[in-house]
């Protein structure tokens, strides 16, 4: 196997940590859902086994941040992609009944994905020293 090939296969791997954690934050999001007043105990059940979803995304997105900093992607490439994580889990732990996790979400989301562009865009090359 070339370099390239392997190169690219790394990143394949990391764009697809990156968007998984993405993904199941959102699924955690929806299914947590909002309340505008609180939710019934049923209802609070619900929004609990979306908040674990949330925190299952959030590990995935410290994993991807890690791995983007141990293959030598800028610095600020490895917090764009950890922040959909920290801002999304924090968020649902200091409100988990309000619009504030979809916030942090739109914030988050698209730094991400600037992140992952940025990658793509230097063609995987290691871009720090």
């Amino acid at each position: 196997m070339s370099e390239t090939t392997r190169r690219w296969v790394g990143i394949s791997a990391w764009i697809l940590l990156v968007l998984t954690s993405m993904i199941v934050i959102g699924y955690g999001i929806v299914h947590a859902g909002i309340w505008l007043w609180m939710p019934t105990p049923a209802e609070q059940e619900a929004s609990w086994i979306g908040s674990l979803y949330i925190f299952f995304g959030w590990l995935l997105s410290i994993g991807a941040s890690v791995w983007s900093h141990l293959r030598g992607n800028p610095v600020w490439v490895s917090i764009c992609v950890a922040l959909p994580g920290f801002l999304v889990g924090w968020a649902d732990l200091v409100s988990p009944y309000t619009l504030l996790r979809f916030l942090a979400a739109v914030v988050a989301f698209p730094l991400a994905i600037g992140g992952v562009a940025e990658v793509i865009w230097a063609r995987g090359h290691r871009q720090r020293g």
